[in-house]
């Protein structure tokens, strides 16, 4: 059909058509752009854990703008971790069990110098948090811990980060601390990946140059002993421990100390650099903020209330 004879109605529709699919394309494209700035905000600029150096942590939120929430002495922050006093803590009955469903999971070792964390691929399970459920993502070791209880520090705390499956972007974090004492049974299967993972002679980054990560295959890693009953535990809102510091993260802190032994405890050091051995952010202001505190019947608490 000659374009000039065809009817208006139909011209209207094809200019339609064309314009959704180029909105298409558009919106296709921010998209794409908007995985990469985050990507970009989650490598950031270099930091360091050894306090009194131009990248530690009473610096992080110099480094970059990116960093700003970082800056915990502001009384308008809410930044973690903290030292929670048990005889401020709010008993609150009503509070999540924090049920959870793990499964078997496919799992990657990492380090990038500073943290030894675990990758979980796939759905390795879930924990309900105020009729949401949150996804398990991944597990990051940090020693000592970072949240003090009555002004005390444990050895070790394994982070267990959670994100909503509702794609909100919540994020929930539940806190295991340890004690030196005997084997764990989760740290047990991860005994020859771990010496594997400090053999990796990769070049780690420093304030001078990029970041490497080194990485090990850990293959098929059971979660079952990490799902035991939970019992009391500790909440509060915060945010995560290591830069950009995003807030609104969901803190529950396990109110039963588990156990680790020594030579597993110095496994998860080995692999790190010697500046990163001691990764635990020093602890910041509550500024207001109100932990509560679950404690249902016949549960195992550690501490003094």
């Amino acid at each position: 059909m000659n374009p000039s004879m065809v009817p208006p109605a139909m011209a209207l529709r094809r200019a339609v058509r064309q314009l959704i699919l180029l909105l298409a394309v558009f919106i296709a494209a921010s998209s794409s752009l908007s995985s990469v700035v985050i990507a970009a905000d989650e490598a950031g600029p270099a930091y360091q854990y050894t306090a009194g150096t131009k990248a530690g942590p009473e610096n992080w939120f110099k480094l970059s703008p990116k960093y700003s929430a970082c800056n915990g002495g502001a009384a308008v922050r809410k930044q973690s971790p903290i030292d929670i006093t048990t005889k401020s803590a709010i008993p609150k009955p009503d509070l999540d069990p924090l049920t959870r469903n793990y499964l078997a999971s496919d799992a990657t070792l990492v380090n990038d110098g500073k943290h030894i964390s675990i990758m979980l691929a796939g759905k390795p399970g879930t924990v309900t948090i105020g009729g949401k459920a949150f996804g398990l993502k991944k597990l990051r070791w940090h020693t000592p811990s970072e949240h003090l209880i009555n002004g005390k520090r444990h050895p070790l705390e394994l982070q267990m980060v959670h994100e909503s499956e509702s794609g909100s972007g919540e994020v929930a974090i539940i806190a295991i601390l340890y004690k030196v004492g005997k084997p764990d049974s989760f740290v047990v299967q991860l005994k020859k990946k771990l010496a594997e993972l400090a053999r990796d002679k990769c070049k780690f980054y420093d304030p001078a140059s990029t970041a490497e990560e080194a990485r090990v295959a850990a293959g098929t890693v059971h979660l079952r002993s990490l799902q035991k009953r939970t019992g009391s535990y500790f909440r509060y809102a915060g945010s995560l421990t290591q830069p950009p510091c995003s807030e609104g993260v969901i803190w529950n802190v396990l109110g039963k100390i588990r156990q680790v032994s020594q030579e597993q405890l110095d496994s998860l050091t080995a692999p790190l650099l010697l500046g990163a051995q001691h990764n635990a952010r020093p602890v910041q202001p509550i500024n207001g903020r109100v932990v509560t505190f679950y404690n249902p019947p016949n549960s195992t608490i550690s501490f003094e209330m």
